[in-house]
């Protein structure tokens, strides 16, 4: 992957952040994190080696941006500029389409498909359309187009096609055997299919998903995604994505039971994984567990599966799955520093902490079983440790194989 020619300065917070050098590089590391300090605009993308050495580069702050890690390297975003990252090197994209720069304020989801990386963004201006971009992983190049079916609530991927939740549109869909949404459904959610800046396809419009920006797991053509409606009822719903499905089959929601009917007090799955047949989710440091869905309505009964050691960034979704287990990132010393409330909903409130020591951990799902899988040293790194969050993590896959995925 071929490098563009970028300064190699990065401006300390407080200023406008530079460039990244184009000579960053994956190297040896093997874990990746988005770390976050409180009340700046910054953001930092930290490398880790398996000793735990660290570097870090200093990005644009932009709320939910993620990190993906295939095998051609590591994909971030920041207000204006994509970047792929492998051993060569850094390639920076600034995001474009038809000559216009396009600036985000928040990032929905991130997923691998095919040869790239697909990325759905908010615009930094309200009155603008939301848009797509898609990263090819072998050139590391980025292309950008404005997003006809509105902002995505949850992404999955089946094979090379991408299936978005995203509110209604007038758009006439480009599939022959799909009909676009009526004007009376435009405040309903719809769940399109998308191959990576080709033709979509609308399924089925439903009630949209009150948790935007998470990644749904496909299985066997099956997308599974956990909501929450008005009255602190909690779902998991089975979108069919099967050509041909029958409207009423489509979308079938299948609502939480958890013990003792406490659901309203226990909360929502915000992003859900399925593993050895069995859903697992993450609700405060807690992992539930529950039979996968069917296509038939019906409740689906959860039960406790165990507590995940540490909270770092957990309560901002940043942990990831392998095909067996759950890695988070834990601090030691467990000092909290203050909490920063934020006024979209409970699930966005912020533990900010100082990193005094800091554990990449991993946890089986099926014994529930944890070990430190990595200790990340903190002494003279070039990142803030005080008052931080870690917003976003991705594990090298040939690192997590060889570590017994």
């Amino acid at each position: 992957m071929a490098a563009t020619a970028v300064a190699t300065a990065v401006v300390v917070s407080g200023c406008s952040v530079g460039p990244p050098p184009e000579d960053f590089a994956t190297g040896d590391a093997v874990l990746a994190m988005r770390v976050e300090e409180g009340g700046e605009d910054s953001s930092y993308l930290v490398l880790v080696s398996p000793n735990g050495k660290t570097r870090a580069i200093e990005l644009d702050r932009v709320d939910g941006a993620g990190i993906s890690w295939t095998e051609d390297g590591v994909t971030t975003s920041d207000r204006s500029h994509d970047y792929a990252i492998d051993e060569s090197g850094l390639t920076a994209n600034e995001r474009t389409s038809g000559g216009n720069e396009l600036e985000t304020q928040h990032e929905w989801y991130r997923v691998p498909v095919g040869a790239g990386t697909l990325v759905g963004f908010s615009p930094e201006d309200a009155s603008k359309d939301p848009f797509v971009t898609y990263i090819d992983g072998d050139s590391g190049k980025a292309t950008s187009r404005v997003s006809l079916y509105g902002e995505t609530s949850t992404a999955a991927v089946c094979g090379e096609r991408v299936f978005s939740s995203g509110r209604g549109t007038s758009t006439k869909a480009y599939e022959d055997d799909s009909d676009s949404i009526p004007e009376s459904q435009w405040d309903l959610a719809a769940l399109t299919s998308v191959y990576p800046h080709d033709g979509m396809d609308v399924l089925s419009t439903l009630q949209p998903s009150s948790f935007p920006g998470t990644t749904s797991p496909c299985v066997g053509g099956m997308v599974y995604e956990g909501w929450e409606n008005d009255d602190d009822q909690h779902f998991v719903r089975v979108w069919n994505t099967a050509k041909g499905t029958p409207t009423a089959k489509t979308a079938v929601d299948h609502e939480i039971v958890y013990p003792e009917d406490d659901s309203s007090r226990i909360g929502g799955p915000m992003r859900v994984t399925v593993s050895d047949g069995r859903l697992f989710w993450v609700v405060d440091n807690t992992m539930w567990s529950a039979p996968l869905p069917t296509t038939e309505a019906g409740p689906i009964r959860a039960r406790e599966a165990g507590y995940l050691e540490g909270y770092v960034g957990l309560d901002a979704e940043a942990l990831t799955y392998a095909s067996t287990a759950v890695f988070t990132v834990a601090e030691d010393s467990e000092l909290h520093e203050r909490k920063w409330s934020r006024s979209r909903s409970r699930h966005d409130d912020r533990v900010w902490t100082e990193l005094t020591e800091l554990s990449l951990v991993r946890t089986e799902l099926a014994s529930w079983k944890s070990s430190v899988a990595l200790e990340v040293a903190l002494k003279d790194v070039d990142f803030p440790t005080k008052d931080v969050q870690i917003t976003a993590l991705a594990i090298n896959p040939e690192w997590m194989a060889e570590n017994g995925e």
